[in-house]
């Protein structure tokens, strides 16, 4: 049976353990569309009457063929980011673009599993999406912005958050985000939900849900194709509903059978729970199985009706005009706009770093660079190797250009940083003589933001200065300090001690700023975790809530002792202290009296030899347990609760002498205090941790 109800709802694709981690809640969709009938109940109405015209139209052109015309479909993606792995790549975006016209153009290999009696159904939409090469002004553009905006955190979808969106009448608009607020991968909304031009029409979507490189991944990677199929006013193979599994029913598509839907790919090959004899197609695009390799020809029709519809102005956006106006048909001729990366930002001296042109927006030809301290300092290659000799912090320039043009200069400040050779003697760091950075202190602010380290009179542990961040960070920035690098071959048994000072600005806050200490051992292509403490007023060491401007006295530094006797034939140890700043919680924070010292007694290295880790605590994804051995040693952990009772065992094995690093998931049990036990050789050592 036929029947109209209004709704809209998203994400294919969910395999189970993604399903478990959002709790089934896998759209936001209605309460999104309910929230914006509720501030505008006259859409209500029109929305109702246009689905009600679309549904008849799509009923009367069933002829079981798939659309005759080819339609092409400018897109524009708009990346919100905090600097993190969120923003991602434009390969990794093109790569998604591949995967839509790959399956809006029935080029998928993967349809020769469609099991027997849908495969005369398959159907070929024939649309073409490409990324846009004109904006709404006719500048040349790459179709993929991006914005440094912590909306991206915790996307709420609400009418303010849409302040990136092109004329939707003129190119869909693809909202990559790192996390959404009501637990969804994805939404988007129908044709007719809004009136025309309405920034919110649009599709949302989180970042590891594009493409198949990247954060994505390949069962992922169709969760985008599934939201456009909304966009383009197809319903769930089950009907507008969000209740998979629940009851049979049906989608306003003749050729797709009745089905309750699913939420994994069938082990029953051919089921047929609705209608007996009558297979169902739980490997369509809108159905919620992670197996779905198809669109039916009606379906085809379905959104060839859309795409020939006033509603949501979905008729302009393959008009001759529109692509014309979009730089799609003719092609916009356009200079380049420069970009590149590189594979290393921190080497040791006579390191090479190797360069990568990304330059977008078109294609160039010709590639001028600039390598301040470099050899060699010039270069006219697309992607050159460059040699540093000379200790220091370095910035790069990178012109790109062809027929149409040359970029403007792509320069990053400080770029490269250079490590000057290892020493071998101690360290003892009150930040008492220099300013930051200095010969001995390197910075680097990863989030591009202005705040960094800096030293300070106003308050220390000890002598008259400390290095301090400002509680004006920007919220969602990572700023490091670097250490020199040291030879530990001659100077074994080292111990490092720090003193830092933070306290929580807002106690409502459900997250707070993340100060961690790593090392490296490789000139920092890899780093290693050695100490974390979030800055909550419920953790040890950090001073409560300060509403104000933290200015702690010298008894409010909390120092902390951390061994390192398994790197005593390191030739190249360099330490990071790192501030990760979280959105509403930052405060001043404080580190001081940084000392590397040698062990004297043999007998105290062993006694610290466990030197036992568990971060980030508190955690509420996983935490890491990380300890040191001097030798090999059978080595028990386990997780306890505070009544004893073992919630986990979590590794009994047998390690080789180093440091090692065992990861535990904690987002499988109720939030509390729990304690990581340590047995080796029987002797237990024990930390508290707290799962929030």
């Amino acid at each position: 049976m036929r029947q109209f109800i209004y709704s809209l709802f998203s994400i294919c694709l969910l395999s189970h353990s993604l399903l478990a981690q959002v709790n089934q809640n896998w759209c936001g969709s209605i309460e999104a569309m309910e929230a914006n009938f509720k501030k505008h109940p006259e859409l209500r109405h029109q929305f109702e009457s246009i689905q009600n015209s679309l549904n008849a139209m799509s009923q009367t052109n069933e002829a079981g063929k798939t659309a005759v015309a080819n339609y092409t479909i400018p897109v524009v993606f708009h990346v919100l980011h905090v600097n993190g792995y969120e923003n991602i790549s434009d390969a990794q975006i093109q790569d998604q673009m591949s995967i839509f016209n790959r399956d809006f153009n029935l080029q998928n290999a993967d349809t020769s599993v469609v099991i027997a009696p849908l495969k005369n159904a398959i159907g070929d939409a024939k649309i073409t999406f490409e990324l846009a090469k004109r904006d709404p002004n006719g500048n040349c553009t790459s179709g993929i912005n991006r914005y440094f905006d912590t909306k991206t955190n915790s996307w709420e979808g609400d009418f303010q958050d849409y302040i990136y969106s092109w004329d939707p009448t003129m190119y869909l608009n693809i909202y990559v985000v790192k996390n959404i607020s009501f637990g969804a991968a994805g939404y988007t909304y129908y044709p007719g939900s809004f009136g025309p031009g309405d920034p919110m029409d649009g599709i949302v979507i989180l970042q590891n849900y594009v493409g198949s490189i990247g954060t994505g991944n390949v069962n992922q990677s169709r969760a985008l194709t599934h939201e456009i199929g909304h966009w383009l006013n197809l319903q769930h193979t089950w009907g507008n509903s969000n209740n998979p599994n629940v009851a049979c029913g049906d989608d306003q598509v003749g050729d797709t059978p009745d089905t309750k839907g699913y939420t994994s790919c069938s082990s029953l090959i051919g089921s047929q729970i609705c209608n007996p004899g009558i297979s169902e197609n739980y490997q369509n695009y809108m159905d919620y199985s992670y197996c779905c390799v198809m669109f039916t020809k009606q379906q085809c029709t379905r959104m060839t009706n859309a795409l020939n519809s006033s509603a949501g102005a979905r008729n302009n956006l393959s008009s001759s005009a529109n692509l014309a106006a979009t730089g799609i048909t003719p092609a916009a001729v356009c200079a380049p706009a420069a970009l590149f990366k590189s594979d290393k930002q921190i080497i040791c001296l006579g390191q090479t770093i190797n360069y990568t042109d990304l330059s977008n927006i078109s294609a160039p030809n010709n590639w001028s660079w600039l390598f301040e301290g470099g050899t060699p300092n010039t270069s006219n290659a697309q992607n050159p190797s460059v040699t540093y000799n000379t200790p220091g912090t370095y910035s790069v320039q990178l012109i790109s250009s062809n027929t149409a043009g040359s970029s403007s200069p792509e320069i990053k400040t400080g770029y490269i940083t250079v490590l000057p050779a290892p020493i071998s003697s101690s360290l003892a760091e009150g930040f008492e003589t220099s300013t930051l950075p200095n010969s001995t202190w390197m910075l680097r602010n990863v989030s591009t933001t202005n705040t960094n380290w800096q030293q300070t009179n106003s308050a220390f542990a000890s002598g008259n200065n400390s290095a301090y961040v400002s509680e004006t960070v920007s919220p969602s920035s990572t700023i490091d300090i670097y250490s020199p690098t040291y030879d530990f071959s001659s100077m074994p048994y080292n111990a490092l001690t720090f003193k830092w000072a933070g306290a929580e600005r807002d106690q409502s806050s459900t997250s707070g700023d993340v100060f961690s200490l790593f090392f490296s051992t490789n000139c920092g292509a890899t780093w290693v975790p050695r100490f974390s403490k979030t800055i909550k007023s419920t953790v040890a060491g950090v001073s409560g809530v300060v509403n104000g401007n933290f200015v702690p006295t010298s008894n409010q530094f909390q120092q902390e002792v951390i061994t390192f006797g398994t790197l005593s034939s390191a030739t190249n140890v360099l330490f990071r202290f790192r501030l990760v700043t979280e959105l509403g919680s930052s405060n001043n924070f404080y580190l001081d009296d940084i000392n590397l010292t040698t062990i004297t007694s043999i007998n105290e290295q062993f006694n610290h030899a466990l030197n036992l880790s568990v971060l980030p605590n508190p955690s509420n994804e996983q935490v890491s347990v990380v300890f040191d051995l001097l030798e090999d040693k059978v080595v028990e952990i386990t997780l306890h609760d505070v009544l004893g009772k073992t919630v986990k065992t979590i590794h009994k094995q047998a390690f080789t002498n180093g440091n090692h690093s065992i990861s535990i998931p904690v987002n499988d049990i109720s939030k509390g205090i729990y304690f990581v036990k340590v047995n080796v050789n029987n002797i237990i050592t024990s930390q508290k941790i707290i799962v929030d």
